[in-house]
């Protein structure tokens, strides 16, 4: 069926890439949704009786896949559990955990939580109080390797198989430039769209990996969805801020761009699957967590590591 802008409603939304416009909320959700359930059926996401972990930070994407999740998995046998980051960030995780809260409350829905003041002894917020010059990275770099750390940790530790992320089209687009504008070819491997095995990490999902995030931000408004709107003040540190804002650019001159883009990193990781499967070596594992890892220490307690000896060195009696 072809949507074109001659169609006689009160509109709701066009969607560029697709020339679509919606009339109505019940037309959006059911579109919404139905594309989600797509995405999971066509990676093979989910079996009918997971334990699903759904990772929530209290922003717009994680809260909407929450409720979504929730809803769909009505009709299963599954269980699901919210897990639940701390960062540290004052005036910002702190509006984030009371959203989670209220929300794990009026669905019911159990709600593990950690900070990783308690898991690495450091706050995002003093992390961004060392110089940068002493420090090297953004704090998004020491963020996002503990989000992926610490959320693992949750999931592995409450006996979940799927570990639900809420990843959006813009997310993976933006991942995927990144490496390939690192040269990292391996890290492009980790974003494999179907959940993978191994052994003390429980497999991942993305049912919103083919959603735009303005179509998220739409969905969450027409339906009321609780989120923090509230940016994260470091996010500007990273590359990934750079790239979010030149792909908008992007998507806005030349509508489908981010689809272009995940569906290439899709092609690259079937071509790197057999290169890897031709390689394949003995699993590391880190001494202080005993999670897999491709050095002596994982990257999590590396940058973990690494910190404290810059508090160290401050330290007059060393």
């Amino acid at each position: 069926m072809v949507y074109s802008l001659n169609r006689k409603c009160t509109p709701i939304y066009y969607k560029r890439d697709a020339n679509r416009i919606f009339c109505s909320k019940s037309e959006f959700n059911n579109y919404f949704i139905k594309k989600i359930k797509k995405t999971i059926s066509k990676w093979k996401m989910l079996e009918p009786d997971s334990k699903i972990a759904i990772a929530v930070s209290g922003g717009k994407d994680s809260m909407t896949l929450l409720y979504i999740l929730e809803k769909i998995e009505r009709e299963f046998p599954s269980e699901i559990i919210i897990i639940h980051l701390d960062e540290g960030i004052r005036g910002y995780s702190d509006k984030n955990a009371i959203i989670v809260r209220k929300a794990a409350k009026e669905l019911g829905l159990p709600l593990y939580e950690a900070s990783y003041k308690d898991l690495f002894g450091f706050t995002i917020d003093f992390v961004a109080s060392i110089p940068r010059s002493k420090r090297i990275y953004a704090a998004c770099t020491f963020c996002g390797v503990w989000r992926r750390w610490g959320l693992n940790y949750l999931a592995y530790k409450n006996n979940a198989d799927r570990l639900a992320t809420a990843h959006c089209l813009d997310d993976e687009a933006q991942t995927i430039l990144m490496n390939i504008l690192r040269g990292s070819l391996t890290n492009i491997l980790k974003l494999k769209p179907y959940p993978v095995s191994s052994e003390k990490i429980v497999p991942r999902i993305k049912p919103l990996r083919e959603i735009p995030e303005k179509e998220i931000t739409l969905y969450a408004h027409l339906n009321n969805i609780p989120y923090n709107d509230d940016p994260c003040p470091y996010a500007s540190e990273g590359m990934r801020w750079n790239i979010r804002v030149w792909l908008y650019e992007q998507e806005e001159e030349v509508p489908g761009t981010l689809y272009n883009i995940l569906r290439f990193g899709e092609r690259l990781i079937t071509i790197l699957e057999k290169k890897e499967k031709n390689n394949e070596k003995e699993p590391n594992f880190c001494k202080i967590c005993g999670f897999p890892s491709t050095r002596e220490l994982c990257k999590a307690h590396e940058l973990q590591v690494f910190l404290q000896k810059i508090v160290d060195d401050k330290n007059p009696l060393n």
